[in-house]
């Protein structure tokens, strides 16, 4: 689950930074042509005014008329041409279409301001540092002469033609209709030009120019100027839900493939739920979907493998009871025509012994049913492998008959976790079903190598044949004529042999032995890691 936090929360977190770091730099790419747009705005009327006085004067006038402009700016003035100023494409593009073109030098403080002379190579230029009072107040003054080459009737048509190369609104309105505070009507009764901010506590303050007209009792109004605002709500709005929709995209692309594999894998357990035991998830990753579907996968698995047991173990239990069962019927209706009490005593004796393969053949079949059901709570303990070899042996004196069992181990105290009645199972079953085959003797060896504890279980009889070591281990299996099934036994005790051992985390093989018999090799950890939860697919 941490997978999947950590691959969502780290997804997101690029995906965030990724974003901010985008929308900041788009902020800023508009926020710089915004600056520009209003700059070139702000001063595109002033400029054109400056080039109709210049062009209103021959060279020596112009010089004069650069050195009031000078004076008028507090900054220095001039006219140059292309040549000089070394004009680029877009510049020169701007310049033709009545622009104003501003070089900004951000490192040093400073933009130099170009314009051109209407049909003339010509360029006003100059260097300003910052905007101040004294341009707008500039600007007026320039308005204000501008005027004065019409009579007072043409002031408003002369104004309106003006407009068109300003960014902000021109006006001539009454004093009377203008509020200002005593000091700035002081100002105006100074003929000064008085620059008023409009509430500067909102986020659209504005500034308004007001310049008194000679002996009419009007002003010059210039604007509202509205202040540059770095962060408009509009832009503000617009970066914010184009934000919104990147996160929503990138959370998609995040979740996407998640939910994707969670259809896989509703699909497969739907398919399942149908009865379809093909059912199967095909989903990778490490993460805990991914090990959903792995352990779904194995669930199905392992049903299928319990399903395909059940049915051969019915078909195999069937024709395994008919044998004794038929015996019995036999024998019972053999029994009611004996009249000798030795025939029927040995009759019955041959009844009792169908009876106890029956008993016998049952038990296997539970004891195989229950451990297919899946794995038991197993207790695992350090088991001396030896001792609990030596401990079989002398159980099976009474059997062995004339066949030898010997122990061979190295380690007499090498130890293995187990659950020493499954393990005495297993040694026990490999045992006897050695006792069925051997010639002359059985031989148990435990060793270690690399971890695991290796016991092999030797017999000198006829041995497997190498195509069928696979299939002894299958439940009800009938090998060639060498090891058939008169020897006894019905299969299912290496079925149980194999499981136990799958449970333990070991592997079982068959071999052939040095003696030319078989060999069963069983492999065991001698730790155990962790419990294991379903049954390895053999």
């Amino acid at each position: 689950m941490n997978s999947i936090f950590l691959r969502l929360y780290g997804g997101l977190l690029l995906a965030l930074c990724f974003i901010g770091a985008i929308t900041y730099a788009s902020v800023e790419l508009v926020n710089h042509y915004r600056s520009d747009l209003y700059r070139e705005a702000m001063a595109r009327g002033t400029f054109y005014l400056m080039a109709e006085g210049y062009q209103r004067y021959e060279s020596q006038e112009r010089e004069r008329w650069s050195q009031v402009l000078s004076k008028l700016f507090n900054a220095e003035i001039t006219l140059k041409n292309a040549q000089e100023l070394q004009l680029g494409y877009r510049e020169d593009l701007h310049l033709s279409d009545g622009l104003v073109v501003m070089r900004l030098n951000d490192s040093e403080g400073y933009a130099d301001i170009l314009f051109q002379l209407p049909g003339e190579d010509a360029y006003i230029t100059t260097r300003m540092t910052k905007v101040s009072e004294q341009q707008a107040r500039a600007t007026a003054v320039l308005i204000l002469n501008h005027l004065s080459h019409f009579p007072e009737a043409e002031w408003q048509p002369a104004l309106a033609r003006l407009q068109q190369h300003f960014g902000y609104s021109l006006s001539l309105v009454s004093r009377d209709s203008v509020s200002l505070d005593d000091e700035q009507e002081q100002r105006l009764n100074r003929r000064e030009v008085v620059i008023a901010l409009d509430d500067s506590t909102r986020r659209d303050s504005s500034i308004r120019i007001f310049a008194p007209v000679a002996q009419t009792g009007m002003l010059l109004m210039l604007g509202p100027l509205s202040l540059f605002d770095q962060f408009p709500i509009e832009l503000l709005l617009i970066a914010g839900a184009l934000s919104l929709l990147a996160v929503a995209f990138a959370t998609y692309l995040q979740v996407s493939p998640l939910q994707r594999r969670l259809k896989q894998l509703d699909r497969a357990v739907s398919q399942l739920g149908t009865g379809d035991l093909g059912a199967y998830a095909n989903i990778e990753g490490n993460d805990a979907i991914g090990q959903v579907a792995a352990t779904f996968n194995g669930m199905t698995a392992h049903i299928r493998r319990l399903i395909e047991s059940q049915r051969e173990m019915t078909r195999a239990v069937s024709h395994e009871l008919r044998t004794p069962v038929a015996r019995l019927r036999f024998g019972l209706e053999m029994l009611a025509d004996i009249e000798s009490a030795d025939m029927r005593r040995e009759r019955l004796n041959a009844m009792d012994h169908d009876i106890e393969q029956l008993d016998q053949l049952i038990d296997e079949i539970l004891t195989y049913a229950r451990l297919e059901q899946g794995t038991p709570n197993i207790e695992f303990k350090p088991v001396v492998v030896a001792e609990l070899c030596e401990q079989l042996r002398e159980e099976l004196e009474t059997i062995r008959g004339d066949t030898t069992i010997t122990v061979e181990c190295a380690n007499p105290r090498l130890d293995v976790e187990a659950e020493e009645r499954y393990l005495h199972r297993v040694l026990q079953n490999l045992v006897t079903n050695a006792l069925r085959y051997a010639g002359s003797s059985i031989v148990m060896r435990v060793s270690e190598s690399d971890g695991q504890v290796v016991i092999h279980v030797d017999d000198d009889g006829p041995g497997i044949p190498e195509h069928e070591r696979e299939r002894v281990f299958k439940p009800f299996a009938r090998l060639d004529k060498s090891r058939h099934r008169a020897s006894g036994g019905y299969g299912l005790g290496l079925s149980i042999v194999k499981r136990i051992v799958d449970w333990h985390g070991g592997v079982i093989r068959v071999e052939e032995s040095p003696a030319g018999g078989a060999r069963f090799t069983v492999e065991l950890p001698r730790t155990q890691q962790e419990q294991h939860v379903l049954v390895r697919m053999g």
